[in-house]
């Protein structure tokens, strides 16, 4: 009988838990990425955490507009705290170049050289979850 309360408590207690997600380590973010204040798409945007022993990288590719929404792999969100910024042409690591719209490509490129990888020294801090968070880079 104890055994049979126990597999019907189950459901009530995942209920309880996925409802206190206040307090998790991972909040979703997204927002809109600005150089000089142009909006930049094709952007490889990552959010590098403070620790990479216990935290995971965020990326997401800039839309139309600069739009981004960060993802740890297929999952929403970033690690709260201390994070550094990267800017990347997805191509470059390859050796090439992301074809890029005339109108926005010198800004394009200069935005990947300056915050690109290894060459990045913006950080910012995520303490919460961010719906409309403006990178404005120059």
């Amino acid at each position: 009988m104890q055994f049979r309360a126990l597999w019907l408590l189950l459901p009530v207690l995942s209920v309880l838990a996925g409802c206190s997600n206040s307090n998790s380590a991972i909040v979703p973010v997204s927002g809109t990425l600005t150089y000089k204040g142009q909006p930049i798409s094709g952007v490889y945007l990552r959010f590098e955490p403070d620790d990479l022993n216990t935290k995971a990288t965020s990326s997401a590719m800039t839309e139309a507009g600069g739009k981004f929404v960060m993802l740890m792999g297929t999952t929403p969100g970033v690690y709260k705290g201390k994070i550094k910024v990267y800017c990347d042409d997805p191509q470059a690591a390859m050796g090439g170049q992301t074809a890029i719209p005339k109108d926005i490509e010198p800004a394009y490129r200069e935005l990947c050289a300056k915050y690109g990888n290894g060459k990045s020294t913006y950080e910012l801090t995520i303490d919460k979850a961010e719906k409309n968070l403006e990178l404005k880079l120059d």
